[in-house]
């Protein structure tokens, strides 16, 4: 179907320095779009080096001149046919040039010039089973409604069957993806991996995303934190096209992960997130489906036959968030010397339990040191607040082990955080490997001592599920969700840090208290707060 909307686009074909032609778009505002490089545009060949066919319907939306293509286009397997879909005819035909005459022979070719009549599209995809979309970047940016448009045109439906039936799991190298891949049950829909990691380029992860999903027509797609979400919204476009719906669990606070990725995710996505108070905010942020869905345990990877007697009184295992870890969180936004006390005040204010948001904290500190934060697109304040967040859990942690120090805590992981924020009297330890060393750390310590992260007001972290699950006892901090997910019996909590000091000195001296705590948190976890339980609700949710 010809487009009828007026092209603010000027197409321009110029010689770029190499002498080779290079073609670039100018819109009427005055900005410049180029197609191709000006430098050498031959070169662009390696860009899609590793692009194979592998459909047998091939659509190629937008080609440019058709560098991209030179290289991939000559070994197109025999039988597959193409459809060159191009906004601009002369671009077309400039493409074609470059392509041998036997593959020419097979491309039939669209432009907006041209109706796209259902007996186009039926010609097009007989006899066809996959549609494999190849797009020009640019081309794609530039007029992405009208090849968006075409591309659903000539897409092969979905199966009647509803499709195979399995989970597609967007895998890398975070903890939660893998305990979720291991969590399938016989009882759970089969979990099929994507590992989105292994693809260099975009143009190899949309190729062999696109390959999976039309192979296997998963039921559902899951995502921890967006990973696997490439930054120009490729996965989600395909879920919308094929009618899968897509699951994105937050584990971390949301507002960084979306501050620039929002609009990659459509309003359907059915969000999880482990902190009940981020609900609200998701819901702002338009979402119509938000739930709560806590951590869990994976009890395979705490498993031990053989329980060591633990040999350190009182142990913390995990980060101090001490200067570096802070840097690395302030060169994400342009960090100006005033951020310094603004964030000071506002984050000893959430360590020592201040009442309010930490929105309205900021703004009562700026209104206090006649302060303003740039109108950036909330880039600076989302940075600036999570900046805080983690301070404060310094903050929170520097009172807690210090305040232990004369009852012999000991700390893992981190040693140099660890002697900046508590001093050189502090027995610290190396790091420790999560997967194949901190349950037998847990084990080796008599009472773990838990803290919450800041940025967690009400939920429960990693260490309330894996500490009894590997048989040792934790002594938690008195977070909201621990009464809500547990039974009193199931769990100890201190609400000060006198509190936590005299709770040291009991259970560390009383094996029977501290046992029958482990025992009766670890049938609960068993029970209800694996990963298997969390794939299932997750599943479940559509």
């Amino acid at each position: 179907m010809p487009t009828d909307h007026p092209d603010p686009y000027t197409l321009t074909i110029f010689t770029a320095q190499s002498g080779a032609p290079s073609a670039r778009l100018d819109h009427e505002d005055g900005s410049l779009l180029h197609l191709h490089s000006l430098v050498d545009p031959e070169k662009e060949t390696s860009w899609f080096s590793d692009l194979q066919f592998w459909g047998d319907r091939v659509i190629l939306a937008g080609c440019g001149l058709g560098y991209h293509l030179k290289r991939a286009i000559e070994s197109l397997p025999e039988g597959t046919s193409v459809l060159l879909v191009e906004y601009y005819e002369t671009l077309a035909e400039r493409c074609l040039e470059r392509f041998p005459q036997a593959v020419r022979d097979r491309v039939t070719v669209l432009t907006r010039k041209e109706s796209c009549t259902p007996d186009t599209v039926s010609r097009f995809l007989a006899g066809g089973r996959y549609v494999q979309v190849v797009k020009h970047p640019p081309s794609w940016r530039a007029h992405r409604e009208y090849y968006l448009d075409m591309v659903q045109r000539f897409s092969i439906p979905s199966p009647l069957s509803g499709g195979s039936g399995s989970v597609l799991l967007m895998q890398g190298t975070f903890f939660l993806e893998k305990e979720l891949a291991a969590a399938a049950a016989p009882d759970t829909a089969t979990v099929q991996s994507f590992h989105y990691a292994d693809y260099e380029s975009v143009t190899a992860y949309e190729s062999q995303l696109q390959k999976r999903i039309q192979t296997d027509h998963p039921k559902v797609v899951i995502s921890v934190n967006m990973l696997g979400i490439d930054g120009n919204g490729i996965l989600p476009e395909y879920c919308r096209r094929e009618g899968i719906p897509l699951i994105v669990w937050f584990v971390d606070d949301p507002q960084p992960i979306l501050l620039n990725r929002r609009k990659h995710l459509p309003d359907d996505t059915i969000v999880f997130t482990w902190e009940r108070t981020t609900i609200p905010w998701l819901r702002l942020q338009g979402f119509g489906n938000v739930r709560y869905l806590p951590l869990a345990a994976d009890p395979a990877q705490f498993a031990s036959e053989k329980v060591p007697r633990p040999t350190v009184g009182c142990g913390f295992i995990g980060t101090a968030m001490a200067r570096s870890f802070l840097n690395d969180i302030a060169a994400k936004f342009m960090w100006k010397r005033e951020y310094a006390g603004l964030a000071a005040a506002v984050a000893v204010k959430i360590a020592q339990g201040a009442g309010g948001s930490i929105d309205s904290l900021i703004e009562e500190e700026c209104r206090r040191a006649s302060l303003s934060l740039p109108s950036d697109g909330n880039h600076t304040g989302t940075w600036l607040r999570s900046y805080i967040l983690h301070t404060a859990s310094m903050i929170k942690r520097k009172m807690l082990i210090t305040g232990l120090l004369p009852f012999g805590i000991e700390t893992f992981g981190d040693p140099e955080g660890w002697r900046e924020v508590a001093g050189p009297s502090l027995r610290t330890h190396g790091n420790i490997d999560y997967r194949s060393g901190i349950a037998d750390c847990y084990r080796s310590i008599i009472v773990n001592i838990n803290s919450t992260s800041c940025q967690m007001p009400t939920g429960l972290n990693q260490r309330v599920f894996d500490v009894p699950v590997s048989g040792a006892f934790i002594l938690n901090d008195n977070q909201d969700d621990l009464h809500d997910l547990f039974d009193k019996k199931e769990y100890v909590a201190y609400v000060s840090i006198e509190d936590c000091r005299e709770k040291v000195v009991y259970y560390r001296e009383h094996e029977g208290a501290r046992s029958a705590v482990t025992a009766a948190a670890r049938k609960r976890i068993l029970a209800e707060h694996t990963y298997a339980h969390r794939l299932r609700a997750l599943i479940q949710s559509i």
